[in-house]
Formats: structure tokens, C-alpha cells, sequence
């Protein structure tokens, strides 16, 4: 006597090849939800299909790898699981969720939380992501958020470092003479005594800098040890 239950599961997965599929909503190029596991006549979230015989053939579906399906799983920031299908080829536009640009440093993209896709980057302009890079990077959020660039030469996403902010000497200067310099003229005044020779030739020197009288020098002189005579 044939098993029925086995004769049922052989016809399903001859048509059906892949186990994992999703319906399509052709108005708004998405993927509906939830997805299908059919193998199993369930949903992926194990709610039973009430009718596989009324599900589209799998031609008119999107085939879904055991990878999509766990990340199918896991929350959008945005609360929404939107995930944008190409209708024509019935294929996600982003099959692997999470993505980086070649911005430095990168900006991440979660392509299955838009309600519109219209402001993302084609997808050939993007690098993929692995679910733990995502998670370690919105982890990072409460202690400031981890920054990343993506390296084509190696093909991997690499730590961020920002490039070391360059003060012009001219800034410091100025800096200089509008600080110590003038906390130093006005103790001067206050104990009625005057700068000594080594002091006025640091402060012309630094003034020279301040205006770009002196445009040779590279650092700024040392402050001198004898301020006041």
C-alpha cells in the first residue's frame, strides 16, 4: 500500500524543487509575507498552508536559499519587512539583505526595511555584508557607532580610522597669541613689569606667523623660559 503522506511530499518537491519560496506582489514589487517553506506545507514562521494546490507554480514564485529564509528572520530597524523583488525575473533586487557603499567611511544599507527603493544605490554600486558585520555595527550604536570602509583591493570590509585633522601653523599662531600670549601681556601689566628681550622676539615671531608674514617656518617657536624682566 503507497504511503500516502510520501506519494503527497515526492509530487510536491517535483514541482516544487527548491523547499523555500515566496509569492510575489506584483502592484508593489515585494515579496509577500510570510514566506513558504513547501516542502513542508508550512510557512517559514511553521504556520500550516491551508491549500498547496493553490499556491502559484514555482515559475510564478521567487526560490528562496536556507541563507534568505534565516534573514528573513531577523527584524528590520525600520519595524517593516519590506523585501523588493524584480518582478521580471522574479528575483530579490538585494538577495543578500545587508550591504555597504564605497563611501569613506561606507554607509549600510538594510535593503529588506525601505518601503521604496527609489533613494538606494544600485545594487552594483554596493558591497555585501554579512549579518554579524550588521549586528556588530548596530551593537556598537550606544558607544558610538562603528565606522567602517569597504577595501575593493581585498574585497572586506575594514575598520574606519578618520584621517588626522591638520591645524594650519597659521591657526596656531593666532591660537597662541590670543591665549599664553596674552595671559602673559596681561600679568605683565598687572605687576607692572614688561617682557624681556627672548619674549618680544617670540611674540613678533608668532605674529609674523598669525598674519603670514612668515611663510617658511613649519612649527611654531618654543616659548621662551624668561617671560618677564
Amino acid at each position: 500500500m503507497t504511503d500516502t503522506n510520501t506519494t503527497l511530499s515526492n509530487l510536491v518537491r517535483s514541482a516544487y524543487p527548491g523547499q523555500y519560496y515566496g509569492q510575489i506582489d506584483t502592484t508593489n514589487g515585494v515579496l509577500q509575507m510570510p514566506a513558504l517553506d513547501v516542502w513542508n506545507c508550512t510557512t517559514i514562521n511553521g504556520q500550516p498552508i491551508s491549500n498547496i494546490l493553490e499556491l502559484p507554480t514555482a515559475a510564478d514564485m521567487v526560490a528562496l536559499t536556507s541563507d534568505q529564509v534565516s534573514l528573513l528572520k531577523e527584524a528590520p530597524m525600520s519595524g517593516h519587512l519590506i523585501v523588493p523583488v524584480d518582478v521580471t525575473s522574479k528575483a530579490l533586487k538585494y538577495p543578500v539583505r545587508y550591504y555597504c557603499d564605497s563611501d569613506t567611511p561606507a554607509g549600510f544599507y538594510d535593503t529588506w526595511g525601505y518601503s521604496s527603493t527609489d533613494h538606494l544605490p544600485d545594487i552594483s554600486e554596493l558591497h555585501p555584508v554579512t549579518s554579524a558585520q550588521w549586528t556588530e555595527r548596530q551593537n556598537s550604536a550606544a558607544t558610538g557607532l562603528k565606522q567602517s570602509t569597504w577595501n575593493a583591493a581585498s574585497g572586506s570590509l575594514e575598520p574606519y580610522t578618520p584621517p588626522a585633522v591638520v591645524v594650519p601653523l597659521a591657526t596656531k599662531a593666532q591660537s597662541e597669541m590670543s591665549g599664553w600670549i596674552s595671559q602673559q601681556a596681561a600679568m605683565a601689566v598687572a605687576m607692572g613689569e614688561t617682557f624681556t628681550d627672548e619674549m618680544r622676539a617670540y611674540v613678533k615671531a608668532i605674529q609674523a606667523i598669525a598674519t603670514g608674514a612668515d611663510t617658511t617656518s613649519t612649527v611654531l617657536p618654543t616659548r621662551p623660559t624668561d617671560v618677564m624682566a
